[in-house]
């Protein structure tokens, strides 16, 4: 994945919320210049006011734009008893759109996006990515700051990210 123009990237929830609350967002322009979200994820993300991590960022970022679709119940109805709407509406526009990338996080959405044969990346595979292209020098310094939010990162898991993009004994230990 490039951050070439006329790329399809696909965003759930999670990962505008949490880059929004540790001040990260811009690494998703910077990775890949537009990011489509479904209706349900604006909701999810604006209905609670601007206080929630993303709100002003989805409602003010000409980058982030709210794809409409009008096949979104089929999608709902088919991931419903697994997902929220925010991940069914984001798989079914990850499909619709023949995205090249779909962002999610939730364990339950990226099985269900794998089995529709879309590919993901979460959150922590945005750091990586970003330190890849030299857009970030280190990713530690951002599971840090994730880690001060309630997003769940296990000690092991932290460790193989640190470990992936060479930077494992460089911090302190998880």
């Amino acid at each position: 994945m490039t951050n070439k123009p006329g790329k399809i990237v696909i965003s759930d929830t999670t990962a505008i919320t949490y880059l929004s609350q540790i001040n990260a967002i811009g690494l998703l322009k910077s990775l890949f210049k537009t990011i489509y979200i479904p209706e349900a994820v604006y909701h999810e993300l604006t209905r609670q006011g601007d206080h929630i991590g993303g709100s002003k960022e989805v409602k003010n970022l000409p980058w982030i734009k709210v794809k409409k679709m009008h096949s979104y119940d089929e999608y709902s109805k088919k991931f419903k008893k697994k997902l929220d709407p925010g991940e069914s509406q984001a798989i079914g526009l990850a499909m619709h759109m023949n995205a090249d990338l779909l962002i999610i996080d939730e364990l339950d959405g990226r099985w269900e996006a794998k089995n529709q044969g879309i590919r993901i990346t979460g959150m922590l595979g945005i750091f990586k990515m970003a330190k890849e292209r030299n857009i970030i020098p280190a990713v530690a310094p951002y599971l840090n700051k994730l880690r001060l939010t309630n997003f769940k990162i296990s000690p092991a898991l932290y460790r193989t990210v640190l470990e992936d993009v060479g930077e494992a004994g460089k911090t302190k230990k998880a």
